[in-house]
């Protein structure tokens, strides 16, 4: 931005060179601009001077462009004598002087309409420059537009540290509590105005702890009335949050306000087209140049090129305060129920992409996998949230919560998401529980179950699934019990509870096989052969893996496939059957490849090794604990890779030497 008043910039092309400062009421525009014009200064860029008015565009009663250049011809030593009768004489005046002057920097500040900036404009030649702070940005003058934003966390911590010891050098309670600290400006989303406020609170508190301030502000059921101060800032203003919102809002007109108000419903961090268009009821080609008004006025940050929109956590905060007044309440109940049917509908259909099942989309939103991939990533954290809208009595609302927790199911999955899962998953439950969902708790329960697994809460996950396999029974529901027994085993197998595991498989494979379910059968019977090796039954181990096998080749479940191959191999390695153990794991190698199991794709490498390694191949084997170790640090699996990475030591240490499965 200071590079924008240089004066020497524009020289025999332009005169007048307007720089703009946008940005939310609070974010520290003015601090800005003066730093910048005293920057300017310091080079001596302005030896004519710079002149400052605040027009209090965003006051009761704002200053005009008649009354503000009074004000700047007083402060270029215009005496009340000398000053010309009418308005339009006072502006030529007001240019005449500026033209017999060296470069002048002209600070226009809190300006809220362009008809207070225009008639302030000096006239050609001079060098001179103005710079205008509004909470809009000027698009009908010709100026270069900047934007601020809030803070950066380190910043923050900083604002409010030097405020602090600035009124007493003892006070160290950003260095003693630099987390509280932290979850302050995080409170604040870091927005200079609340972190100003925040430590006028803490001064006055000199001997409180910054945790107790946190806790109230957690508490508060009006976070943004809650940041307010006595006094004002060193710009006179008022240490009060509030009435800064109050003011923008109040100014918009009444469809933008409802778009404002809606648009603060959406869950997550950030909103595509597609979701604000569902919480709004209007079609994108209505709703675009509205979000774009919404952002002219600092009240939304558009992402670059991606069609989304970001709220800052505070202005969301207030959208929903301002959402619960009875005459509006109900449009944002209604604008969540659509949000929650399109991300359930379009869900569902990423689900069946994502699961390589397109046929089975509910609607036809996209191109390949990928493209279902891409739209789920982008809406992650909003979708997230949505399933935390438990909070109603809404028997539709909780009933689309726990859909949409469930679809999220496999995708979470997809992406080793556990803790994501888990969360998704608790939020089900509840869901369920409160609109008396009996099959919903259950798959919630298994869901959840999942989750705990993966995280290695293996005793939680235990009873989780144990929850579920009681509702199916309850429920007459021989496929959930049979899903749930196998899913029970994975959990008993990884407590090393082999005999419980394998009565859990055999269950499930016995019920699937009842109900006709091949696929499903062989899934149980792959996990039973592979628990059989571990509990040393390896010829039971390997007959029921190969029916397995049998069973996924004639069904042409290639995917499926994949894993049976795997524990096959290994068996066949502890029978000794080195070549075919080779074989089997060279098959699951491709199988990983052609669907992107590189989770898959690492262990089998580890259990090539280790059979290449009984076959006497070191150099075949120390390739494929590389590659391994190379894959496991690629996937952020920190474990794994250093158990192959010891199996590479070993292998140099000690080429004759057995390596750790």
């Amino acid at each position: 931005m200071l590079g924008a008043l240089d004066p020497r910039v524009g020289e025999g092309s332009e005169s007048v060179v307007i720089s703009a400062v946008a940005g939310l009421g609070g974010v520290g525009k003015t601090a800005l601009a003066l730093a910048v014009a005293h920057a300017a200064r310091e080079r001596g860029w302005f030896p004519g001077g710079a002149l400052f008015v605040d027009l209090r565009g965003y006051d009761e009663v704002a200053v005009t462009a008649d009354q503000a250049v009074l004000a700047l011809l007083r402060a270029l030593g215009v005496g009340d004598a000398d000053l010309p009768p009418t308005a339009e004489e006072q502006y030529a005046y007001y240019r005449a002087e500026l033209s017999a002057r060296e470069p002048v920097l002209i600070l226009l500040d809190n300006a809220s309409d362009p008809t207070q900036i225009a008639p302030l404009l000096p006239g050609e030649g001079g060098g001179h420059r103005v710079l205008v702070t509004s909470r809009e940005v000027q698009d009908s003058l010709p100026v270069r537009q900047f934007s601020v934003t809030g803070l950066a966390p380190d910043a923050s911590l900083d604002l409010v540290d030097g405020s602090l010891r600035r009124y007493d050098p003892d006070d160290r309670r950003v260095a003693e509590e630099p987390d509280a600290v932290r979850q302050l400006a995080d409170l604040c989303g870091h927005l200079p105005l609340a972190l100003l406020i925040v430590s006028a609170l803490l001064r006055r508190r000199r001997h409180r702890p910054v945790s107790t301030l946190v806790g109230e502000l957690r508490a508060a059921s009006d976070r943004v009335r809650a940041l307010r101060a006595r006094g004002v800032d060193q710009y006179g203003k008022e240490l009060s949050l509030r009435p800064v919102f109050d003011v923008t809002y109040e100014r918009l007109e009444p469809e933008l306000a409802r778009v404002f108000r809606l648009v603060g419903q959406a869950p997550g961090d950030s909103i595509g087209i597609g979701p604000a268009a569902n919480l709004t009821g209007l079609v994108p080609q209505q709703l675009e140049p509205l979000l774009d008004e919404l952002t002219a006025v600092s009240l939304l940050t558009a992402v670059s090129g991606d069609r989304r929109w970001q709220m800052h956590d505070l202005v969301r905060l207030y959208a929903r305060i301002v959402a619960d007044d009875p005459g509006v309440r109900d449009e944002a109940t209604e604008g969540r129920k659509r949000l929650l049917g399109y991300y359930s509908q379009v869900s569902l259909s990423a689900k069946a992409y994502v699961g390589r099942r397109p046929d089975e989309a509910p609607l036809a939103l996209f191109d390949d996998r990928e493209h279902a991939l891409q739209w789920l990533d982008d809406e992650r954290t909003g979708l997230l949230a949505a399933t935390q809208w438990t909070d109603t009595d809404d028997q539709e609302q909780l009933q689309a919560v726990m859909w949409l927790a469930l679809t999220l199911d496999s995708y979470l999955k997809h992406l080793r998401a556990f803790d994501d899962l888990g969360i998704a998953a608790a939020a089900a439950c509840q869901a369920a529980r409160r609109a008396r969902h009996a099959t919903g708790e259950a798959m919630a329960q298994g869901s959840l179950g999942t989750a705990l697994h993966f995280l290695n809460r293996l005793t939680e996950a235990v009873l989780a699934h144990r929850r579920a396999l009681d509702l199916y029974t309850q429920l007459g529901q021989p496929d959930g019990q049979a899903m749930t027994w196998n899913n029970l085993g994975l959990t008993l197998e990884a407590l090393q509870r082999h005999s419980n595991a394998i009565d859990a498989y055999t269950q499930s494979m016995c019920i699937y096989t009842e109900l006709g379910m091949r696929h499903q059968a062989a899934v149980a019977s792959q996990n039973l052969g592979r628990v059989l090796a571990r509990a040393g039954r390896l010829e039971e181990s390997h007959d029921v893996l190969q029916e397995a096998l049998v069973t996924f080749v004639e069904l042409g479940a290639k995917d499926a496939e994949t894993s049976v191959q795997s524990s096959l191999g290994v068996t066949l390695r502890k029978l000794g059957r080195l070549e075919e153990s080779v074989t089997a794991l060279t098959r699951c190698l491709g199988l990983c490849a052609e669907f992107g199991d590189w989770y898959g794709r690492a262990g089998v490498w580890s259990d090539l090794g280790l059979t290449w390694v009984e076959l006497g191949l070191h150099s075949e084997a120390l390739a494929a604990f590389t590659r391994a170790r190379d894959w496991w640090v690629f996937l952020d699996r920190p474990e794994a890779a250093a158990l192959a990475e010891r199996n590479i030591a070993g292998l140099h240490e000690a080429p004759q030497r057995t390596a750790q499965p």
